[in-house]
């Protein structure tokens, strides 16, 4: 469905103002951006103004003069000898367009970028596609040195803009939408070749029989060290851990394994991202850091289906996977994602063909009428499936439990059930402005919480808390790096680096306090959640790898301890995932899914930031080489 539009117009002097705008549940940018164009194709002016995706203002300048480029905005000021091509934080496409048309003019089709970096660019395919009797040629294109994958687009036969192409969501002239579907298959075609190549190169093969020796071997179960230790792997499972005693350990029989020494490290078993959107390029970050396996809590079945085979098969670097089928209501605040049900009917109906496709989770989202949701989780839970989501709007956290909720998806649902009243709207952005408003203010401590909270232990609820994009939401303001990952700032590619002084919400002066004092009281319910016994699980829905780290740091920061920490992020979330038997810790008879560390998680948590190898089954990985591929500086050598 359109859901905004993009309209470009060039002036007789050769200026292109283009003005951008979607709607996506409430959310989205609106810019307005006027471009002058160098001879070279680079920027020689820049004006935008507007907001951001989550509201954050967008005013931003740049000009040359007297053989000088200066720019200024919300984010930055600087200023640099001319040359090169200058990148607003809060450009419109047509800004991917302008720098397209530059690298396909520069020499080598490269050029530097301001304030840093350098960029490049590949023509990748050409397409045909036809609308209404016409027919057009266009042409993808991959440019790197923005982000740590390339980005793509397609230009047509002038070098115009002609779509881009996300998944979810996509642009094209009007009229052209149908188009988008050709145009993606041949997109997705390209970047399965790019991730395969990394594969190729990156992924190390182990054999039949191999044993990891000399490792500190973290026992997630008991919350111990076991020092000087020895993993004997057959056929990518663990078939012993033992005392360091070679050469006379008898489990291969007369077969000569492979040997590698652990040189005293510690081993942790593989990290769990409970709550992943997932697409070919995260499976990299997430094996970097050490995630071998992962939940994901919404996607186009198909394309998820695609993901998961070529991460399993090894064919693409990534991690083991579950699903859960996503259901939604059809509503002007729908998810971009999945089928939407129009009546109940509908939705029993999703729930059936889940079930009948083996996942076994349901998760629904804000749109769910409330009254639908006692039959969806009956419909669920009769066919063994758990159900979770967000809470429905004009619904309580509460209700939703009493109602069928196993799980729930984000702390900031938690204090809704307290902040939200019967009239507000929680399928728009209300969901995250009266959390940062008002949760500062609240008794956590207070009978009525004290009360959810037991009601979420009785019940047996897991939540879910994805606590790091609230944290980052209502602590980082626009200018500033971004709190959660200003500790691996300098490691990024200076335009990635950049892109993290970017804040989402509009906090200044006047409300930054207030923000801060709600950030905090996100931390103080989930220690509350944990000193109570309701189950939780690690979950990113940001960031691969990266997030994750955080989300266990805050944790921490929390006060849970780190034993507890570390297990929430393995066996506890196997559990729930209901992969316990495979996963979750190193025992005999599980999956050889481990990452050897360059530090103790149990002494500091903060260790799990520096893999210095990622094992899952007959695969090896090099987290440097993976982080180098990227262009991330490595954590570790």
């Amino acid at each position: 469905e359109v859901s905004g539009s993009h309209v470009l117009q060039v002036r007789a002097d050769g200026t292109r103002v283009a003005d951008f705008e979607f709607n996506d549940r409430g959310r989205g940018p609106k810019i307005h951006e006027e471009i002058g164009v160098a001879s070279d194709g680079t920027l020689a002016s820049v004006q935008v103004s507007g907001h951001s995706y989550m509201g954050a203002p967008a005013q931003e300048t740049f000009r040359i003069a007297d053989g000088r480029a200066s720019w200024e905005s919300t984010l930055e000021r600087g200023d640099a000898p001319a040359g090169g091509f200058y990148v607003p934080h809060d450009g419109t496409p047509e800004q991917q367009a302008v720098l397209a048309r530059a690298l396909l003019s520069a020499p080598g089709q490269r050029m530097d970028l301001l304030p840093a970096g350098i960029a490049s660019i590949e023509a990748v395919a050409t397409q045909a596609v036809e609308h209404a009797g016409q027919t057009r040629t266009a042409t993808l294109y991959a440019v790197s040195g923005l982000d740590l994958t390339p980005q793509y687009l397609w230009l047509d036969e002038a070098r115009e803009l002609f779509a881009l192409a996300y998944g979810w969501m996509g642009l094209t002239p009007q009229g052209w939408g149908g188009a988008l579907e050709t145009l993606q298959a041949v997109q997705d075609r390209a970047e399965q070749d790019y991730h395969r190549r990394l594969a190729t190169e990156l992924t190390g093969e182990l054999p039949a029989n191999w044993i990891l020796r000399n490792v500190a071997v973290v026992d997630v179960e008991s919350g111990t060290l076991l020092p000087d230790r020895l993993v004997a792997v057959s056929d990518g499972r663990i078939v012993k851990v033992t005392a360091n005693e070679m050469p006379d350990l008898p489990v291969y029989g007369d077969l000569q394994p492979r040997i590698i020494d652990g040189q005293g490290q510690t081993l942790i078993p593989g990290l769990w991202d409970m709550h992943t959107h997932l697409s070919l390029a995260d499976g990299l970050l997430q094996i970097a850091a050490g995630v071998t396996a992962a939940r994901d809590l919404a996607n186009d079945p198909e394309r998820l289906a695609e993901v998961r085979a070529a991460f399993d098969s090894g064919e693409v670097i990534g991690p083991r996977s579950v699903a859960a089928g996503f259901i939604d209501k059809r509503s002007p605040y729908s998810a971009p994602t999945g089928r939407l049900a129009e009546t109940l009917e509908e939705a029993l109906a999703m729930v059936r063909e889940y079930a009948e496709a083996g996942y076994p989770q349901v998760k629904i989202y804000s749109s769910i009428e409330p009254e639908w949701v006692p039959p969806i989780a009956a419909e669920a839970h009769a066919r063994g499936m758990r159900l979770s989501g967000h809470i429905p709007s004009y619904m309580t956290a509460r209700q939703a439990v009493l109602d069928g909720f196993d799980e729930i998806q984000h702390v900031n649902m938690l204090f809704l059930n307290f902040l939200a009243g019967p009239e507000d709207d929680t399928r728009t952005p209300l969901r995250f402005k009266l959390v940062a408003e008002q949760a500062g203010g609240m008794d956590l401590d207070a009978p009525q919480v004290r009360d959810f909270i037991a009601l979420l232990k009785e019940r047996g609820i897991v939540v879910d808390p994805t606590v790091t994009i609230f944290d980052s939401m209502f602590r980082h303001r626009s200018g500033q790096l971004d709190p959660s990952y200003a500790m691996i700032a300098e490691h990024m590619p200076p335009a990635v680096r950049r892109g993290m002084l970017g804040g989402e919400m509009d906090i200044d002066d006047s409300n930054a306090a207030t923000y801060a004092r709600s950030a905090d009281a996100l931390l103080g319910m989930i220690a509350r959640l944990h000193a109570a016994g309701v189950p939780l699980v690690a979950g990113t829905d940001a960031m691969p790898g990266f997030t994750l780290h955080r989300e266990l740091e805050l944790y921490r920061q929390a006060g849970i301890g780190n034993a507890d920490v570390l297990r929430i992020a393995t066996l506890d979330a196997a559990r729930v995932a209901g992969a316990a038997a495979e996963s979750g810790s190193i025992s005999v008879g599980k999956r050889a899914d481990f990452v050897l560390l360059a530090g103790n998680p149990l002494e500091d948590i903060s260790a799990v930031r520096r893999p210095v190898a990622v094992f899952k089954g007959d695969r090896w990985y090099d987290p440097a080489k993976l982080y180098e591929a990227v262009g991330i500086r490595p954590f570790t050598r």
